[in-house]
């Protein structure tokens, strides 16, 4: 039994390269603040809580033309955003926003049935808090700077893709926390990892569901440090592409649905 499954694995057909991946997601989003060494800033919690939505796509526009290195350059863009964030401070609660962006160029290695990637681009996240009951409140923060990052996908092993990434981002701008008011000259760098596992329920759709972490790593001042942890949960839809009526063998259905994962 177990060499048939082996020789089933070998046997598969491979996906062709995906012209075009985008992804719409619903979130659970997250969050734990804590400072150290600044006793009159009180650390913050929350979540995960179903807030936000988040949009991922991957583009790769020269795949439509040539067959050969130029079709592994993609263009990369995601964005999440929390329009109402509830926070708790002791007692306290206090009402919040956060959005993250993520841009930048890929380059993809595509294996028989792994595909890893390098990731070049920028980072920011963009957090603002009103005031709870008693006057509470924390910084407002816009954490950006460039960020290198590391990506791999398992391709699709009885209709499951796997993937994984890792990525630093070293921090340029801080926002309200590095300004006059709190701790100026502030700095510090991002480390952030994501899982995630997609199930192809037609030739160009798949379902995921992914998990992922940002830790944000800052040094404020002598003696005053914070970290500023960002957590979620994540399932939506991937949409590949739609295969063209030129990519079917005669009789309209592909010979392979697991293969026909772009236009």
């Amino acid at each position: 039994m177990t060499a048939l499954l082996l020789a089933l694995v070998v046997a598969a057909t491979p996906p062709p390269r995906d012209n075009l991946r985008f992804g719409l997601d619903y979130r659970w989003w997250g969050r734990n603040l804590q400072f150290t060494g600044a006793p009159s800033l009180a650390g913050v919690s929350a979540g995960p809580e179903p807030t936000g939505t988040s949009i991922d796509v991957q583009w790769f526009p020269m795949s439509y033309f040539v067959d050969d290195a130029r079709a592994d350059l993609g263009l990369t863009v995601r964005a999440d955003v929390a329009p109402e964030f509830r926070l708790r401070s002791g007692d306290a609660t206090l009402l919040a926003s956060v959005a993250r962006l993520r841009t930048g160029l890929m380059f993809r290695l595509p294996f028989e049935h792994v595909e890893p990637s390098v990731h070049l681009g920028f980072h920011a996240f963009e957090t603002s808090a009103r005031p709870g009951p008693g006057k509470e409140t924390v910084p407002n923060t816009s954490l950006t700077g460039p960020r290198l990052g590391l990506g791999l996908r398992v391709l699709e092993f009885w209709r499951m893709t796997f993937d994984v990434g890792v990525g630093g981002t070293l921090l340029v701008s801080t926002g309200e926390l590095g300004s006059q008011a709190y701790f100026p000259g502030a700095k510090g760098n991002a480390f952030d990892a994501n899982l995630g596992l997609a199930f192809r329920t037609w030739p160009f759709l798949d379902v995921r569901l992914g998990v992922d972490v940002t830790v944000h790593s800052l040094v404020l001042g002598k003696g005053v440090s914070a970290t500023d942890a960002y957590y979620g949960i994540s399932l939506g839809i991937i949409f590949k592409g739609v295969p063209l009526p030129g990519n079917l063998p005669p009789g309209g259905t592909p010979a392979h649905p697991e293969a026909q994962s772009g236009s």
